[in-house]
């Protein structure tokens, strides 16, 4: 493996791996709350047209494995953000 190679793999773990510990915490708290809608919607469009991107001109392993992961990831956020696990009750 040659030394861009192994760089391009450990961008894409590093990217992907900083992503997991929020999905961990919006699972496991039942919503997503707290995140920014626009910050959500903005990730899951840029993850998904850069999958697209290097899925159909320009493939690489490594993104693929990284935006693969992401895109996934944000769906979950999503999900989560529009049907949450824990009830909202308004409190005034």
């Amino acid at each position: 493996m040659s030394i861009i190679a192994l760089l391009g793999w450990l961008g894409a773990g590093f990217l992907t791996i900083c992503s997991l510990p929020q999905g961990i915490k919006v699972i496991k708290e039942g919503t997503s709350r707290g995140l920014s809608r626009a910050f959500m919607w903005l990730w899951f469009l840029g993850e998904l047209l850069t999958f697209t991107y290097i899925c159909v001109g320009n493939f690489s392993w490594p993104l693929f494995a990284n935006y693969a992961t992401n895109l996934t990831l944000s769906v979950i956020l999503l999900k989560y953000y529009y049907f949450p696990v824990v009830n909202y009750e308004k409190t005034e």
